[in-house]
């Protein structure tokens, strides 16, 4: 784990010489609060529930970012407890307001992984956008100094696998 840390660390000190900018430093807090507390797939199940043709996919999707939670937040974070890059360095802020539980795997990322694979699984084209919009929520966390690329990198990794399963699990047995 120290190679990633160390190779994490140095990602994150690059990302902060290198990349910060007025521009994103006002649109990276605004593309990483759509998914606090998974509100923008919260939101996007519910459409989908009320939708015909993706009210199957909508119970799947809240099963599955229920699951997500659960492994994320009562699981793997305080299993691991992983410092976040501004706690572990003091030469390194964060660009939000700082969070408070532990850094490892990112739940932000995860979540948007978790309802980018089960909306995939629907409908490849929303699938597609839906991927766009948790890539770019995963980078918002690297940008924003509260993860490191091995936390975001690895949230998406379990977010895919669990929307995957999730489909698998929850879906119709027809």
């Amino acid at each position: 784990m120290n190679k990633v840390s160390e190779k994490d660390k140095k990602v994150i000190e690059f990302l902060q010489d290198n990349f910060q900018s007025d521009f994103l430093d006002r649109i990276m807090p605004r593309i990483s609060s759509m998914a606090n507390i998974g509100i923008i797939w919260i939101l996007i199940a519910c459409i989908m529930l009320i939708s015909n043709k993706y009210k199957e996919t909508g119970k799947i999707l809240i099963k599955a970012l229920l699951v997500s939670t659960f492994v994320c937040n009562l699981i793997l974070k305080p299993f691991i407890g992983r410092d976040r890059p501004f706690e572990a360095n003091d030469d390194v802020e964060a660009r939000i307001k700082e969070p408070t539980d532990s850094s490892f795997p990112s739940g932000h990322t995860m979540a948007s992984f978790v309802a980018a694979m089960v909306i995939f699984c629907a409908s490849p084209v929303l699938g597609i956008m839906a991927f766009i919009l948790a890539f770019m929520i995963g980078l918002s966390r690297l940008y924003l100094l509260v993860h490191y690329p091995s936390d975001v990198f690895l949230g998406s990794v379990f977010g895919a696998v669990i929307g995957a399963f999730s489909v698998f699990k929850f879906g119709s047995k027809d």
